[in-house]
């Protein structure tokens, strides 16, 4: 009796741990392949067709159009968010998607068809997505997308390899894609984090042909890594918003080969050493620090407390009383000029007097209001010690407005020990101004 006993337990064992293992066995692994209709219709073509439409005016696309791309970008490292983004031959789109971990599923390089009909054309900040229509943040619901998309074949991250881009050579065709700039620097390399105040930062990206703005949320993997110092290369998505062009990273992977040297050294030297002269010297910069001075938080110039020289003897003051310091969604500190009004930005007591061959540069965007066509830069007015300066013609259109120039005048500057600066804008100027880093620097 014991022996049959035993029998029947071994039996009830065996059981059991088949009806285990059946609980965990993994289903088949197969190849995604697609079988449905082939794609009709293009990146470039589709924001081509929809371009008419308008931020809180969502367009129904009403046609049995299908869509062929690669991601290129997902929520992999929580800098993007609920978003993925395609890209083909043509160009590419975001696609908001009310759902969160999409990067387990839609990984970077994975093609996938995506059947337009019943889904909606967006615009966000001058820019289209594809979304819906009466949902939070026109996301498409999750049930929704995915009757609407499907996967071909395994993830080919070659498919989407980032294509070297120059920061003053970007162009329409090129937003939302995946890019890459090398030979680039962080300001604050070595010393910021990538986000700071538990809030969604800007820090600036510096090549030799420009500079841009990188994005990143503070829910993101690396926000509380510190920027890379040196020099080296930036991967990301290209974004634009309201004109602004910015880099987006999808991880911090995107981030490599910075070689630790500061601006000018070459590698292994100390700074000042040799070769690292050859930057020049640099007498006066001001970048605005980086707190967020977003509405209603807009100091005006004579209580702005944190500029940068204001501790080294450097006087700031407008008697116009019109022009403050402010951030918006996309840009970091610098001050602001309303347009249609004199408004007046002065620095007072820049030491000159050990200078060479001074430089002065800064940034300066123009702001293009509703109802005006465009803008020159040269109607903003540079005074240097009480002398006109000329700033280059630059026209700006409403597709560039906040879009910012580097402005660089070379002519002679007064090697003095009480050097005053005016920036100036008038009452007939019909665009605002936004100016930045402005520096004071030997020529190289």
């Amino acid at each position: 009796m014991k022996t049959i006993n035993n029998i029947l337990s071994l039996l009830l064992l065996s059981l059991v741990v088949v009806a285990c293992s059946r609980n965990y066995d993994a289903p088949p692994l197969n190849k995604p392949n697609y079988e449905g209709p082939e794609a009709n219709i293009t990146i470039g073509e589709l924001k081509k067709m929809y371009s008419d439409v308008v931020q809180g005016s969502p367009k129904l696309i009403d046609a049995d159009y299908i869509l062929s791309g690669y991601i290129v970008g997902n929520d992999v490292s929580g800098n993007v968010f609920k978003q993925l983004y395609i890209q083909d031959d043509t160009g590419a789109m975001s696609v908001g998607v009310d759902q969160n971990n999409m990067a387990t599923q839609y990984h970077i390089g994975q093609q996938v068809y995506l059947n337009l009909h019943g889904l909606y054309i967006v615009e966000y900040g001058k820019e289209l997505q594809i979304g819906y229509d009466k949902t939070q943040a026109n996301r498409i619901p999750w049930e929704i997308f995915q009757k609407h998309v499907a996967l071909d074949n395994w993830p080919n991250a070659k498919a989407v390899e980032p294509k070297p881009a120059k920061m003053n050579a970007l162009t329409d065709a090129m937003v939302n894609t995946i890019v890459r700039f090398d030979n680039v620097s962080f300001e604050g390399g070595g010393e910021l984090p990538y986000t700071e105040n538990n809030q969604t930062t800007n820090r600036t990206l510096k090549s030799a042909d420009g500079q841009i703005v990188v994005r990143s949320s503070s829910y993101s993997t690396f926000a509380a890594d510190i920027l890379p110092k040196g020099t080296g290369t930036v991967c990301g998505l290209l974004g634009r918003h309201m004109g602004t062009w910015q880099l987006i990273l999808r991880s911090v992977d995107d981030v490599y080969g910075f070689d630790a040297n500061s601006p000018g050294e070459e590698p292994g030297e100390e700074p000042g050493d040799g070769p690292g002269e050859e930057t020049g010297d640099v007498y006066f910069k001001e970048t605005f620090g980086n707190k967020d001075y977003s509405y209603p938080n807009r100091p005006k110039i004579d209580e702005f407390e944190d500029a940068d020289m204001k501790d080294k003897g450097i006087k700031y003051s407008d008697p116009s009383g019109r022009a403050d310091i402010r951030t918006t969604s996309q840009i970091n500190p610098h001050v602001w000029f309303p347009a249609t009004s004199d408004a007046q930005f002065i620095i007072e007591g820049i030491d000159l007097s050990k200078g060479k061959d001074v430089v002065l540069s800064f940034d300066l965007a123009a702001f293009i209001p509703d109802g005006v066509d465009k803008a020159n830069l040269n109607t903003f007015e540079v005074l240097i010690n009480g002398k006109a300066a000329t700033i280059p013609s630059q026209e700006v259109s409403s597709s560039a407005s906040n879009d910012f120039f580097t402005i660089k005048l070379d002519s002679s500057m007064p090697l003095e020990k009480d050097v005053k600066i005016e920036f100036k804008t008038k009452s007939s100027n019909v665009a605002g101004f936004r100016l930045d880093n402005i520096t004071l620097s030997e020529k190289k």
